[in-house]
């Protein structure tokens, strides 16, 4: 065999065959690896596509739940008194609340499923045994189950809502979240109290339609009653004038509502717009302490005489 053989100079060479089967290969190779990358995208694109679509919706459910003032003002243009404009505010609240966790919970299971979907994942059956598994948990599950229906009752009944302040049992704050399941309570320290809805028996709403400032004071039994309530009045119109705003209503000065021990008990109301008597009653105490001062009138405090026998 000649040079030109082995070394391939011929275009007919053992060696030139190899290279160019060899090379053909590869372009076969490389091109099939190209057509399944490409395929492989496509296939992948889809499912993409929904977590990407999933993820915007949620995001902007969230922003939608951050941005509640302009839902607010528009439930509440229609609204003249203040009073009816806070539990309005407060009832969008509570629902609005309801309303996002469960679009967002529909959304999670509706993009779930097109994701399942786009692998070409038999749903049938799938959603079959979530049934069955979902019969399951209620039968085993009949606490929560009972969280939810009682839930939905406080939602119906309107018993309370997010910004309430509430007593449940021995518990008592502010209501921070609402949900089918359980109530979140602040209290005034700042305690998060959780309470399963399941669990709630009786509801005391301190902060329903209106409010009610409630101030006793205690005054010696040698005081004039009718100038001690002439006091009252005036401080208690004083206070109105102070809390215009939040105020419905004239006072009223009850008069003598107990006899104690060493003390007359006086007692002033002024009903308030929800949540705004604790602040009415301060200024009204300080008002009245500081008139009380001014006008000679004592408020009397226990007192222990001891007595001692003459020495024998």
């Amino acid at each position: 065999m000649s040079a030109n053989e082995w070394t391939g100079a011929g275009h007919g060479s053992p060696l030139v065959n190899i290279r160019r089967v060899g090379g053909d290969a590869v372009d076969s190779l490389l091109n099939k690896i190209q057509i399944d990358w490409l395929d492989a995208v496509m296939f992948l694109a889809g499912p993409l596509a929904v977590i990407l679509a999933w993820f915007v919706i949620d995001r902007l459910l969230i922003k939608l739940h951050k941005k509640s003032k302009f839902v607010e003002r528009i439930f509440t243009t229609g609204a003249y008194e203040e009073a009816q404009k806070v539990v309005i505010a407060q009832r969008v609240k509570t629902f609005r609340g309801l309303f996002v966790q469960s679009v967002r919970a529909l959304n999670g299971i509706f993009f779930l499923l097109m994701f399942l979907g786009r692998f070409r994942v038999d749903l049938k059956p799938l959603l079959a045994g979530i049934g069955v598994v979902g019969l399951g948990l209620s039968l085993a599950a009949q606490n929560i189950l009972r969280d939810f229906i009682n839930g939905l009752l406080i939602l119906i009944e309107d018993q309370f809502n997010v910004g309430d302040w509430i007593s449940i049992g021995s518990f008592s704050g502010t209501v921070e979240r609402f949900t089918m399941r359980a109530t979140s309570l602040r209290a005034t320290d700042g305690r998060l109290i959780v309470i399963p809805n399941g669990t709630i028996s009786q509801v005391a709403n301190s902060t329903k339609k209106f409010s009610v400032a409630l101030v006793e004071v205690g005054v010696d039994y040698a005081t004039d009653i009718q100038k001690a309530l002439a006091v009252l009045e005036s401080c208690a119109k004083d206070a109105t004038e102070s809390f215009r705003r939040d105020v419905i209503g004239q006072p009223t000065v009850q008069g003598i509502v107990s006899f104690g021990a060493s003390d007359l008990q006086l007692r002033v109301l002024i009903k308030t717009v929800p949540g705004a008597q604790w602040a009415v009653e301060r200024a009204l105490r300080v008002k009245i302490k500081e008139a009380f001062e001014r006008e000679g009138i004592s408020i009397p405090f226990p007192q222990l005489v001891v007595h001692r026998e003459a020495d024998a």
